[in-house]
């Protein structure tokens, strides 16, 4: 058989940017963004950002963790492919792909059970992936088009961290969407029509409490709201204990994913504590830590 003429190799590499766009799942990413859900996909031509950090696909497939521009981790295996994309999978790999379907780099780590994941990029230049979604609020889904303001938005924090706390006065956003206090009723927000989509119905204690009332992330993965030591409400689902974050999403949900799949620094309640070195991953410098 005659190999293809050149014209037809020229059209079918102009073709192929085409066709990921087309046959990938769909990603919502803005510039400011900071989680990667499983069924989304991150392109050359996007990057995770928060402040000063980006994660970013470089030129030859490589995967690369910036902070003010300087490498602070990369993955080593390269392609000279310019069709490349990072995805989570169904049980929480973090995958460098080719080709549509051709692994350059993987995390290594992978949970038992099928899901929804999510990797984070969080304030302090740290990638993790975790999940599965555990818990997530019940209003419908909404992906209504971003304002410009909106789209600005995109760079507040979204995302809670178990053991932390955000207080009455603190508040998530993502683009339009708002999670905040009203009094002591924590509420899903739309700024652009400021209709509330989800509410814990929680009301201030009497006589009140001299500390604000507070919602906190649980190493069990439970999200509560409290005033001083009492719980006003949960959402009632526990899970293996270890670290969990709450993540205000694109489509105005609030949802809880956890415990900790894969980080690309060791730590200690990892699935899998060392997949970081076997997959093939440099870090700059050499003894960063959690």
């Amino acid at each position: 058989m005659s190999a293809p003429p050149p014209i037809f190799l020229l059209s079918s590499l102009l073709l192929l940017p085409l066709l990921l766009l087309l046959f990938l799942p769909h990603s919502h990413l803005a510039s400011a963004d900071h989680v990667l859900y499983t069924d989304e996909v991150l392109l050359p031509s996007q990057n995770l950002t928060n402040g000063p950090h980006v994660l970013s696909i470089q030129p030859h497939c490589r995967l690369v963790l910036s902070t003010a521009g300087a490498t602070i981790w990369a993955t080593n295996a390269t392609s000279n492919s310019g069709d490349c994309y990072l995805a989570v999978t169904q049980k929480g790999e973090l995958v460098l792909r080719r080709a549509f379907h051709y692994a350059v780099w993987s995390s290594g780590a992978k949970a038992t059970k099928k899901g929804k994941y999510a990797l984070v990029l969080d304030a302090e230049g740290r990638i993790a992936v975790y999940g599965h979604r555990r818990w997530s609020t019940s209003n419908p889904k909404s992906l209504g088009s971003p304002d410009e303001k909106a789209e600005e938005a995109a760079s507040a924090e979204y995302v809670i961290h178990s053991g932390h706390k955000m207080a009455a006065g603190e508040k998530l956003r993502y683009r339009e969407y708002e999670l905040a206090f009203s009094k002591c009723n924590l509420v899903i927000n739309d700024t652009r029509t400021g209709r509330w989509l989800w509410q814990t119905n929680t009301k201030e204690p009497k006589p009140p409490p001299p500390a604000k009332c507070f919602v906190e992330l649980e190493s069990s993965g439970e999200l509560s709201v409290k005033s001083g030591n009492h719980r006003l409400w949960s959402s009632n689902k526990r899970t293996d204990s270890g670290r969990h974050i709450a993540v205000l999403r694109f489509d105005g949900r609030l949802a809880v994913y956890g415990p900790l799949v894969w980080a690309n620094v060791r730590l200690d309640d990892s699935t899998a504590p060392d997949a970081v070195r076997e997959a093939g991953a440099a870090f700059v410098p050499a003894n960063a830590r959690w």
